[in-house]
Formats: C-alpha cells, structure tokens, sequence
C-alpha cells in the first residue's frame, strides 16, 4: 500500500456545470417518481378524501386535491431547482479557484493498494489531480510552464505538461 497526498488547486467550473446540470436532472428524475409513487399511494389510502370529509365536518365549504395542478407545480418548482443549483454548484467551484489560489488547494490522503493493477502499473508515473488534461494548460505563454510543470524544466513540444514529461 502506496500512500500518497493529491492536492486539488482548480476546479475546471466547465466540467463542474455540465457535471451540476446531470446530476440535477437525475435527482429531479428520481423526486418526481417519488412523488409519483407517494401519490399513488395516498390515493390508493383514500387520505385525501378522508381528511376532506372532517373538514367539510369542522365547517369548510369545499375540499379537494387536483393531482394534474400539484404535478405541474412540482414540475415547476423541480426545474427551477436544477437551474438554481447548478448555478450555485458552478459559482462554488470558482469560489474554490480562488480559495486555492490563496491557500495552495485541498489536499488528500490516498492509499493506492495496487491490487487492481496485476503488477502492470507499477512503473508508471501516476497523474495527479494538479495535472491539467491533455491540451488544457493552466496559464503561462509561450516558453513558461503551464500546469504541473516545475521551476526550471522545459516545456515538451506538444504544449502540456504531462506527470513525468521531460
């Protein structure tokens, strides 16, 4: 067992919005079957009905639940939520740009087990989460560094800095 430390100085907030946005969608998916299934079940209890009739005792004049308008309302409300979420999801990751900035970033223990890898990794140069992806530097021009490189060291040809580039 490898122990390692992984620092995270940038979200990428693309990647955080398209991220935000699916994962919203599932969780609305998922609340309106839900709320589709507590409904069937409500109205399988006959609740609705039984709470309208000892309100129509205490005094009311009319009772009732439309289940179409309820259903639109959720959907409504549900849309909105996904729109407003990832929102915030996306202003968090640049809210945690510049928080790294200040601070130097995250960092995290990992254990690397090696199980998983039959042996066949062992020599490689594992990628941290400070490393851009390919064709995405994290500044710098022409002749300085971008992204995972250090002081001193050149800048490969193809213009990115890969975990153990020369």
């Amino acid at each position: 067992m490898a122990r390692r430390r992984m620092t995270i100085k940038r979200l990428d907030p693309w990647s955080v919005l398209k991220f935000g946005a699916f994962a919203s969608v599932v969780l609305y998916a998922v609340f309106l079957l839900v709320a589709g299934v507590v409904w069937f079940i409500i109205d399988r209890l006959q609740l609705v009905d039984q709470a309208c009739e000892i309100a129509l005792d205490i005094g009311f004049t009319s009772c009732g639940v439309n289940a179409g308008n309820l259903f639109q309302v959720l959907a409504l409300l549900g849309a909105m939520w996904v729109i407003v979420q990832t929102a915030i999801l996306v202003f968090l990751a640049f809210l945690h740009n510049l928080i790294a900035d200040l601070t130097g970033g995250l960092v995290i223990g990992v254990i690397d087990d090696g199980a998983s890898d039959g042996g066949q990794l062992r020599n490689a140069v594992p990628i941290t989460a400070s490393s851009p992806p390919a064709g995405r530097g994290l500044g710098g021009g022409p002749g300085r560094p971008r992204g995972g490189g250090a002081p001193g060291q050149r800048r490969p040809r193809g213009g990115t800095w890969w975990a153990g580039s020369a």
